[in-house]
């Protein structure tokens, strides 16, 4: 388990089954947990995994031709080195953070959360790899989590987008799969039984990421369809984190009024789940309301929030 603080608030994160202490905890979220947890706002998270049994002769069975060819181009043609770091290493640390906000920003993605890798790094559970050319410089950086079974992909940068060339990008394709393999061998050494990509996309809109897709597809993995589940777990981080919905939802398209001549409205719905402490606040519940502000209701035992904003002088949500 990783504790960090975010601009407001005390985050707790866990990951796959573990068991969270939730000590002085204001949010807590559980990445990739196998079953939803109870009385939690959850969602479907889509991952590609590879089991790590058999030898690596069977892992390369298991792969494609295409990328079993880039994997060995990149290591005996192109000379690429891959490098690991699990001591938290602040030089290498920095050196990932520039390049990946590099990648962020021509993505139009955040920087780094630094004081979440930090927590991670300080948790034990933290592994960096880099791929290197044949004169030492960066191409591919790796950041994962592990626990003593698996270890899943948080971050993958390049600098692939720094590149004119098509033959320099080719070249960090394949320098990304080989330090790919390379991450698959070194956890194979460590008894680790399953190597998970961080993700993968369900749809089938996206060009960008049913490419990202199909170079994972490449090493022979499954999908796993699992939960990312969070719990708020104070009246702060209740009150934090409601603002910022409020704030996300305001800058959303606005509803027109309805037919019959009553106020558009735009409704933020929040369940809590069971929480009895809600009913010591002393706040009026009741089912619907014209008023501006704040309407409660509860239901089969659990609160719900709903927060509406009317503009009586458009008959618009602003």
């Amino acid at each position: 388990m990783i504790i960090y603080k975010s601009r407001f608030l005390t985050r707790g994160e866990v990951w796959f089954n573990e068991e969270p202490a939730r000590r002085n905890l204001d949010w807590l979220l559980y990445n990739q947990c196998p079953q939803p947890v109870p009385h939690a706002k959850r969602k479907y998270f889509h991952s590609y995994v590879v089991d790590l049994e058999g030898s690596p002769a069977d892992l390369l069975g298991r792969m494609n031709n295409d990328t079993v060819y880039k994997i060995r181009r990149a290591r005996d043609k192109d000379h690429v080195v891959c490098e690991f770091s699990e001591d938290g290493d602040v030089r290498l640390l920095d050196q990932f953070e520039a390049m990946h906000n590099r990648f962020a920003a021509a993505k139009g993605l955040s920087p780094l959360n630094r004081r979440r890798l930090n927590s991670v790094a300080t948790a034990g559970a933290l592994v960096l790899s880099v791929a290197k050319d044949s004169e030492g410089a960066p191409l591919v950086y790796h950041a994962f989590y592990r626990n003593r079974q698996r270890i899943t992909l948080l971050f993958s940068v390049s600098c692939f987008r720094d590149l004119a060339s098509s033959a320099a990008r080719n070249a960090i394709g394949r320098a990304n799969r080989l330090l790919t393999w390379a991450e698959m061998l070194r956890c194979k050494e460590q008894d680790l039984k399953c190597f998970d990509f961080g993700g993968w996309y369900p749809g089938t809109a996206d060009q960008s990421l049913l490419q990202v897709n199909a170079f994972k597809k490449g090493f022979g993995g499954r999908v796993v369809r699992e939960y990312e589940c969070e719990q708020i777990l104070s009246l702060r981080g209740w009150a934090i984190l409601t603002a910022a919905a409020v704030l996300r939802r305001r800058k959303e398209p606005v509803i027109p009024a309805q037919d019959n001549g009553t106020v558009g409205r735009r409704r933020l719905n929040l369940r809590w789940g069971k929480w009895n402490w809600w009913r010591g606040l002393g706040v009026p519940v009741a089912r619907n309301s014209p008023k501006r502000g704040l309407v409660f209701g509860q239901q089969t035992g659990c609160v719900y929030l709903s927060i509406a904003f009317p503009d009586s002088r458009r008959g618009l949500v602003r």
